[in-house]
């Protein structure tokens, strides 16, 4: 089987320990995404426009891939405070896949991996 580190074009930065996606044949593991920028790690104030990076983040990978958010199977969103934020994020899901949307797990967590963190998005996609 050949497995392929999928890198987006803004590189593979040094303070990831690991890969932003494992392209195996045509499944395409993309690891977590949260809303911060990819180069500058800024984090976005609020979760509509967390959500909204995230989403942009993965469909760079993706892209890189050579696949398209249509190709998305699964999605696990991974939520600090979903009693408040759910709606904003499940707006922007609504708007990221108008139809014929992927399954989806949104699991609640206690804290992400740095401060102000409100959401990081996980995708299996299956690139043709």
């Amino acid at each position: 089987m050949k497995r392929e580190i999928i890198v987006p074009p803004t590189g593979l930065l040094p303070h990831r320990p690991y890969s932003p996606a494992v392209l195996l044949e045509n499944l395409l593991f993309v690891s977590g995404h949260t809303g911060s920028d990819p180069v500058t790690r800024e984090i976005a104030p609020d979760i509509t426009t967390q959500t909204e990076l995230a989403f942009d983040n993965l469909r760079a990978i993706i892209e890189s891939a050579g696949g398209t958010m249509a190709d998305i199977l699964k999605v696990t969103v991974f939520m600090t405070d979903m009693a408040t934020d759910f709606e904003g994020m499940n707006a922007v899901f609504r708007r990221t896949f108008p139809d014929a949307p992927p399954a989806r797990t949104t699991v609640g967590v206690s804290h992400l991996a740095r401060a102000g963190l409100k959401v990081e998005i996980e995708v299996i996609a299956y690139i043709q």
